[in-house]
């Protein structure tokens, strides 16, 4: 079910003479009636062509009146089903009653529209991006999670229902179904994109993300979503040193992973890439306990605190039991936590600045999309940390292991999201890997 869709390939229709929205609908339209039924992407909406219907001929009259073509006219964009968008229901995958969870839309979505993006619905996520269950296939192979909670949002773009598609992270709800469906995944760093309008699971990590099919779409987006958004402050003529984690962290990972991430680094050493193993600032009781699990379920539980107490019945068994045990969790513990989050960015910056590191890299997931039936939508190992730091990161589609997507992690400094999305473009096209052996360059 996978078909290509190029971002910037429709942003460059848009300039030429005569382009109009409605082409790109009915591209859109097409295409949800031939997949979506397989890959259940979108929550459920009655009478989705007449909206569509109506966000054309509101963006025809803009067009008629203004004279002026916005760069993503017509395209549509998934929005993760925990951002409020005027005119649909926030059901955050619970079954909470919406007129409880619905609010105002944010400013990301204000701005989606005002450049002219058509809302091509809202995409699954597991229950308020904790855990439950997903109607949402992986677009490569229908018995395979696309991973989660962004699981609508990567299933989407790789599917080729949009090019574009807004996803949150706390632990690895970017990175993990961006590596399993075979997609880019760009995580900024904490803070940077706003989070008003947005349902939030954990207040001192969730992130705004993004989906596309490629990096060059990714910055496309990046510059007109990102706030302060500057690409010519992420020239770097030279070639990036590379770091990678010494200790438990790389050990978080099946030997096929391993295989194929040793390969892509020959392959980056074969080409005169500088590679520094480097001690970790951080324990790895960090990574291997339950610490940064407690952190998120101690907010998530006071984040729900009068909704719970009325409706405790009509959440799933696994948020329940994550709110029940977050009320254990003392407001010091929480304290502590968010003094270590803000410890570890220090600390890491001053490492790479030590070190000459310029970006951190390892395998986004430890392994390729489980079956459906194992009930899991991927692990925190790999993406975790970094989230808990703040750090901006980004998976990229670069291997294929028994005929699934794996992604290629590249981690930043906090702050420098431009320079990330630029040497991660200087490495891309050297990580092709699949099945065993690397492909010809």
């Amino acid at each position: 079910m996978i078909r290509k869709v190029s971002l910037t390939e429709m942003m460059d229709s848009n300039r030429r003479p005569g382009a109009s929205p409605e082409a790109l609908l009915e591209q859109y339209m097409k295409r949800f009636r031939e997949a979506e039924p397989h890959i259940h992407a979108f929550v459920p909406e009655e009478e989705v062509q007449q909206r569509l219907s109506r966000e054309k001929e509101s963006l025809q009259h803009r067009i008629s009146k203004d004279g002026v073509k916005p760069a993503l006219l017509g395209i549509p964009v998934g929005i993760k089903d925990l951002l409020h968008v005027d005119g649909l229901p926030t059901q955050a995958g619970s079954h909470l009653p919406a007129t409880l969870l619905t609010g105002a839309q944010g400013s990301l979505v204000t701005k989606l529209r005002a450049l002219g993006a058509v809302i091509a619905g809202k995409t699954v996520t597991e229950e308020f991006a904790y855990n439950g269950p997903i109607a949402t296939r992986n677009p490569h192979h229908s018995g395979h999670t696309p991973g989660g909670s962004s699981a609508g949002s990567a299933a989407a773009v790789a599917a080729g229902l949009c090019p574009l598609a807004i996803g949150t992270q706390t632990l690895r709800s970017v990175i993990a179904p961006a590596s399993f469906c075979g997609v880019v995944g760009f995580k900024p760093s904490y803070g940077r994109v706003p989070l008003d309008g947005v349902l939030l699971l954990s207040p001192s990590w969730d992130t705004i993300g993004f989906f596309t099919q490629s990096l060059p779409d990714m910055e496309a987006a990046a510059a007109l979503l990102v706030p302060d958004w500057h690409s010519s402050s992420a020239d770097i003529a030279r070639q990036p040193v590379l770091g990678i984690p010494k200790g438990i962290y790389m050990e978080l990972m099946s030997t096929e992973v391993r295989a194929a991430f040793d390969a892509q680094i020959a392959g980056l050493k074969r080409l005169g890439y500088e590679i520094r193993h480097v001690q970790m600032p951080w324990q790895d009781e960090l990574i291997y306990g339950n610490a940064m699990l407690r952190f998120i379920e101690g907010e998530l539980a006071r984040g729900h605190e009068q909704w719970f107490a009325g409706h405790k019945e009509e959440y799933g068994l696994p948020v329940q039991e994550a709110i029940l045990r977050g009320r254990q969790i003392p407001d010091e513990e929480l304290a502590e936590y968010r003094m270590r989050q803000v410890e570890l960015r220090r600390s890491l910056k001053d490492l790479m600045d030590r070190e000459g590191i310029d970006l951190w890299i390892s395998p986004a997931q430890g392994g390729t999309a489980p079956r459906v039936e194992e009930g899991n939508t991927g692990w925190a190992g790999m993406p975790a940390v970094w989230g808990f730091a703040g750090c901006p990161s980004v998976s990229l589609p670069a291997a294929t292991l028994g005929g699934l997507p794996l992604g290629f992690q590249c981690i930043g400094a906090y702050g420098e999201d431009e320079v990330l999305l630029a040497l991660a473009r200087k490495l891309w096209p050297h990580l092709a890997y699949t099945d065993g052996r690397p492909l010809p360059e």
